[in-house]
Parts: C-alpha cells; sequence; structure tokens
C-alpha cells in the first residue's frame, strides 16, 4: 500500500535547504559616514550617518557601528572647532574704546587716525601699534604749542627711547616709531607726555614686538 504520509515528508526533507544564511552585506551609507567623520567633513558625516542607520532599519543590513563612529566623529570635530574658536571670540569681545595716555608700555592697540580713542587688542591678535615708551614734551611750554609743535618735538625723541626699549638698541626689520601727542583739551588737563610706539612699516602687528 502506498503511504502518502511518508512520502510527502520524505519529498519535504528532500527540498529543505541547508547551511549558512548568505549576509546582506554592510551598508555603504554607513561606510561613508564613516570615512568622512575621520576625514571631519561633518555635515555630510552627519547626513550619511543618520541616513545609513534609517536605510540599516529597513533593510537589515550590517554597519550600525560604522554609522554611529561617523556621528561621534562628527561631534568630536564639532566640539573641537568651538574649543579653538571660542578664546579668540572672547580676546575680540573682551577689546572696547580706552584712551592711549591711560595705556601702559607694552600694552598693544588698534588706532584711529580720526579719533582720540584706541582699542586695547590683546598682542597675540593682529594689532596696529605696541607702546614702546613715553617721553616728555612739556618743555617748558606755559600754554599749549599745537600739534605740529608737539610732533616735531616728540618724533625724535620717541625714535631714541622706542629703539632703546629693545634688546641692543636694535629695531627689528620692517618696524618704525610713531608719537601721540597730547590734544589741546588733555594738555590742559596736565598731560606732557607722548606715548611712543612701535609699527609695522606695512600692514598689521601679528604678535608683540617687544619685550
Amino acid at each position: 500500500m502506498f503511504d502518502e504520509t511518508r512520502s510527502t515528508l520524505s519529498s519535504h526533507a528532500q527540498t529543505t535547504v541547508r547551511g549558512p544564511v548568505e549576509s546582506p552585506g554592510t551598508d555603504g551609507f554607513a561606510i561613508t559616514a564613516f570615512v568622512l567623520g575621520l576625514l571631519g567633513v561633518v555635515p555630510l558625516a552627519v547626513g550619511f550617518g543618520i541616513r545609513a542607520l534609517v536605510r540599516i532599519g529597513r533593510t537589515g543590513r550590517d554597519g550600525t557601528g560604522l554609522a554611529i563612529a561617523g556621528l561621534v566623529l562628527g561631534a568630536l570635530w564639532t566640539l573641537g572647532g568651538l574649543v579653538a574658536i571660542t578664546p579668540q571670540q572672547a580676546k575680540h569681545a573682551a577689546a572696547a574704546p580706552d584712551y592711549i595716555d591711560t595705556m601702559a608700555v607694552g600694552d598693544c592697540l588698534d588706532s584711529d587716525a580720526d579719533s582720540a580713542q584706541v582699542i586695547r587688542v590683546a598682542c597675540d591678535l593682529p594689532h596696529d601699534e605696541q607702546i614702546a615708551a613715553r617721553v616728555d614734551v612739556g618743555n617748558g611750554y606755559e600754554t599749549y604749542p599745537g600739534l605740529t609743535a608737539l610732533q616735531e618735538l616728540a618724533q625724535p625723541l620717541c625714535r631714541i627711547a622706542a629703539a632703546a626699549s629693545f634688546p641692543g638698541g636694535t629695531t627689528p626689520p620692517g618696524i618704525e616709531f610713531a608719537a601721540h601727542v597730547p590734544t589741546e583739551s588733555s594738555w590742559n588737563a596736565g598731560a606732557r607726555e607722548a606715548v611712543c610706539t612701535a609699527r609695522q612699516v606695512s600692514g598689521k602687528l601679528t604678535g608683540p614686538v617687544r619685550p
């Protein structure tokens, strides 16, 4: 007699596939996110990382770790950039209008030819001038002699005094000196000193020029 049950089971056993199931592979977006994260291409690394996670959830492919690594690397690059920028921003934010006659020798500043005020600047940032010396220009004047007379008196005095402030009395190449003399109002208030500054012949200073 023909046994239908045994025949069916035997047929089923013969057609059953045994062996390892083939992996669907690693998601390409995840690989891309990881590589871009290593290179510091933050926006693309984050974008590909998010798209990879969404696609992996739908397809079941490998690459979750790579996608997450790409996102983490993007975050680290961003954090590193903020840490580097913040001190520079703080230095710029601290800059405020000031008067040159209230500043000390060694201070650095940005000057404005059309204003009596200057901007105090950290010497490791780009700036126009650094105060090198102060010289007396009172010279027995009872009344204000005028800007021209004070400039003619202060310029040679500043060249001598400012140059002496450098090691060995030698002025660094490309540096010149300027004399900031009292205005009439500051003279009447008792100011009798010219402020001698060192500045670049062309362009801004990028660091301190004197100790």
